[in-house]
């Protein structure tokens, strides 16, 4: 049957009831029994209802193993661990980020294969630019990407010297939340600069108070001996971009001597 025939005789002026697969599937089954097997065929002037009754009993059984007519599309995970297919974006498991696997699809699923090996499953979608999200692949990135930025958030801790190293150890030998500690001192870093918050935690690791906020109490402690102010704090109203600005080393000796 000509795909011309069949846009512009069944589907032509059916786009807004024709959503889902399941849609056409009904479609199909009612343009092929009420209209195109019915009608007079131009090439044998019959109608295609009646010439199969009479070359029914030439025609073959077909095989016992189904055609395989599923799409199998090789392609790479995007950096978001999903795959597109058509216009369409699939989740996979963020371990698979960068990686080659084969995404195959029949009417009803998408599956997604690495190795030989599924790794994804979707209901397909036949709308367009949708984004299909399984849950545990989202939990699964949430988890990796604050595996990531822990190692990010200890190295740039780690970076302040050996002691700040030391600190960290110390820290994560307790029941305690490193992280969060280690997010507080470098806070610490960013609005009193590196040698006063180094100098704390040299203080601090000498008698074993690994807590961030020990630390601030011997910088405060210091400034006031020295009798100088505190700066002010930044107050962002997304305090989560904070970590995202690069600024250069702040040196409150500046202030001093304007004070002084």
């Amino acid at each position: 049957m000509k795909t011309t025939y069949v846009k512009h005789n069944a589907l032509k002026g059916r786009k807004e009831e024709l959503v889902t697969f399941d849609d056409y599937q009904r479609l199909a089954v009612y343009w092929r029994d009420s209209i195109a097997n019915v009608r007079n065929h131009d090439t044998t002037a019959q109608k295609p209802i009646e010439r199969f009754e009479k070359e029914r009993e030439g025609l073959k059984a077909l095989p016992l193993i189904p055609f395989d007519t599923d799409d199998a599309v090789p392609t790479v995970v995007s950096t978001h661990a999903r795959v597109r297919f058509e216009t369409n974006r699939y989740s996979v498991p963020p371990e698979f980020v960068r990686k080659q696997v084969t995404l195959r699809a029949d009417d009803r699923w998408v599956w997604v294969l690495h190795c030989g090996k599924e790794i994804a499953r979707h209901r397909r979608c036949f709308e367009k630019r949708r984004l299909i999200i399984d849950v545990e692949h989202r939990k699964a990135a949430l988890a990796c990407r604050k595996r990531s930025q822990r190692r990010l958030i200890e190295a740039e801790f780690d970076a302040l010297g050996p002691e700040a190293e030391a600190f960290r150890r110390g820290l994560e030998r307790g029941p305690r939340q490193t992280v969060v500690h280690l997010r507080r001192l470098l806070e610490l870093v960013r609005l009193y600069g590196r040698a006063e918050v180094c100098a704390a935690i040299a203080t601090a690791l000498e008698y074993e108070a690994f807590d961030s906020a020990y630390v601030q109490n011997l910088i405060d402690q210091e400034r006031r001996r020295r009798h100088l102010p505190s700066p002010l704090p930044i107050t962002p109203r997304r305090r989560e971009l904070l970590e995202d600005v690069q600024l250069e080393e702040p040196d409150p000796g500046k202030y001093d001597k304007l004070l002084k």
